[in-house]
């Protein structure tokens, strides 16, 4: 009889052990991401959201594919959205999007905004967490910034500058940037540069550093901006430090058309096919720029680790490099070599 019950017993714990174990499965199943249709449907357990300002340059390009390859290691799926795509959409309302989806974690520049800083904090409550990238926001509940090191920046920037200053005499030199690339973090480059030229210079030497931002919430502000400060030559600097890979292309394409190639040092900023051509072609001198692949990969590490484990680095410092006539084959594809 015991031994006829131990039996039963046995039978009935290994049904509830095998019942469990299909609840536990189709359970996972439920929650993974479903992308895909038929045989291309693709499962994966975790959707992060990237807002991007400007998803079409190759800034943002870049750090989503780096962002997809890393997420598709941790068997992670990274969804690329962004407010110029959806017409009468705002940065926050993309955030609300993420927030009312129940996505995993959610990628931004922030902006600044007390909304923005709102829904962040609302986000995390939700249990979201949200990594911020290239322009950070400490007022908010970001679980981790991952950008530059201002200090190193700022040092990069100088030893450009430096070599372009006149032997004697006064050399103006303006950093141009625009509304949606002038952040604290450019500040702190600007400051920088600043205290680092005053100590660098020679004797004799003397910097007239100035910074001006492009209102570019309308189309074609920028290109307008520029196209009239080399219209009137007065106003030209000697030397253009362009702040955002937008300005970059516009003041290379007035360097060309207003035949001022040599007469104005430019120091461009990141490594789209126009800028590095115009370094090919002396047109500007050199390009900095964030390593925009591991922006990408250490903000989706970010949000895992701090899923897995309830915690992680509040700040990713990435690395930036200086890019001139002798190294720009490195940053070109394998088709434009």
């Amino acid at each position: 009889m015991k031994k006829s019950t131990l039996t039963i017993f046995c039978i009935l714990a290994g049904c509830i052990f095998f019942l469990s174990g299909i609840w536990i499965y189709f359970q996972k199943n439920l929650d993974r991401v479903e992308l895909g249709e038929g045989e291309r449907a693709t499962a994966y357990q975790r959707h992060y959201l990237m807002i991007a300002n400007d998803k079409d340059t190759g800034m943002w390009q870049s750090v989503y594919e780096s962002a997809s390859k890393e997420a598709e290691n941790k068997d992670a799926y990274v969804e690329l959205l962004s407010p110029e795509q959806m017409n009468g959409y705002s940065q926050a309302d993309c955030l609300k999007i993420g927030i009312a989806s129940k996505v995993d974690g959610i990628i931004l520049e922030a902006d600044g905004s007390k909304e923005e800083q709102h829904l962040i904090t609302e986000a995390l409550k939700d249990g979201i967490p949200v990594v911020t990238v290239m322009t950070d926001d400490t007022a908010t509940s970001r679980i981790s910034f991952v950008g530059l090191n201002s200090y190193q920046m700022g040092s990069a920037y100088t030893e450009q500058i430096q070599g372009m200053l006149k032997d004697k005499g006064s050399t103006s030199v303006m950093f141009l940037s625009t509304s949606s690339s002038k952040t604290q973090e450019t500040n702190l480059v600007y400051s920088q540069v600043k205290k680092e030229l005053e100590s660098r210079k020679k004797p004799g030497q003397s910097v007239d550093l100035t910074e001006y931002c492009v209102d570019s919430s309308a189309d074609f502000d920028t290109e307008e901006f520029v196209r009239d400060m080399f219209v009137s030559d007065e106003s030209l600097p000697d030397v253009i430090v362009c702040m955002d890979e937008v300005v970059t292309e516009c003041v290379c394409q007035a360097l060309v058309d207003y035949n001022q190639v040599g007469n104005v040092k430019v120091i461009g900023y990141y490594y789209s096919n126009v800028t590095l051509n115009a370094i090919d072609k002396g047109i500007i001198s050199s390009a900095i720029a964030l390593d925009m692949e591991e922006i990408g990969r250490y903000s989706v590490n970010a949000l895992d680790e701090y899923i897995s484990f309830g915690h992680s680095n509040n700040y990713y410092s990435v690395d930036q490099h200086v890019i001139t006539k002798d190294n720009t084959r490195e940053y070109r594809t394998e088709d434009e070599k």
